[in-house]
């Protein structure tokens, strides 16, 4: 089976957290696109069996020829469709969502809350990688009763990817500023040298969007002033 790209590599890891906290269960891999993560969590046992969604009909064929191609047909199913539209949510599911933009995975998530039985979130864990709008989704989530749990990032191909792992308390929170744009687990780990690249390549990306953004003008100037 083909290598996972570093970025692909780090969801996998934050996969393989989570299964510890929601026990056996599925994966549900929403616009999986090629298939290849489902097809590691089958192989390396982290999933009794995948659900892979697409919204678009060519790349769902792709995941299902990969899991075919691997012996996975028994134990995965692939459904076109939006999301998680039409996917009963059930105990031990892990939820992945990466590789789509912040506004996308709000958007899902709304959907998906609003439709699941209440009695099951606390039973699932989420995997989230956004390609931007980060802050955006870890307020939304805070506020909808979800705990961030844990928080990496890597460098693929000079491009940093951060990820965050949920569980579901029901209780909302308010998170700081410095909290929504660095991470509150990432600001737990600035003693490793990934994290400490990564947070000086948003402090140049912010010192940017700081010229029109008040609030983020305000972050930088704390920054600088407690020189963290």
């Amino acid at each position: 089976m083909p290598d996972l790209t570093v970025r692909l590599e780090c969801v996998f890891n934050e996969v393989q957290i989570a299964r510890r906290f929601v026990g056996e269960g599925r994966v549900l891999d929403v616009g999986s696109d090629h298939g290849m993560l489902a097809c590691h969590c089958l192989e390396k046992n982290i999933a009794d069996s995948v659900v892979c969604t697409d919204i678009h009909e060519s790349p769902a064929r792709r995941s299902s020829r990969l899991l075919s191609d691997y012996g996975f047909d028994s134990r995965s199913s692939v459904l076109v469709t939006d999301g998680l539209d039409g996917v009963k949510i059930l105990p031990g599911d892990i939820i992945v969502i990466a590789g789509m933009g912040g506004l996308n995975i709000i958007d899902i998530l709304t959907r998906m809350t609003a439709s699941a039985d209440a009695r099951v979130l606390p039973k699932i864990a989420i995997v989230l990688q956004s390609q931007k709008s980060a802050n955006l989704v870890r307020e939304f989530v805070c506020a909808k009763g979800f705990d961030i749990q844990g928080e990496s990032v890597c460098n693929d191909r000079n491009l940093y990817y951060s990820i965050m792992r949920l569980t579901y308390t029901g209780e909302s929170t308010k998170l700081s500023d410095k909290e929504l744009y660095y991470g509150p687990r990432l600001l737990e780990q600035q003693g490793d040298e990934t994290v400490r690249k990564y947070f000086r390549h948003l402090d140049e990306v912010y010192a940017v969007r700081s010229r029109s953004d008040k609030r983020i003008r305000a972050l930088i100037e704390g920054r600088i002033a407690n020189a963290d």
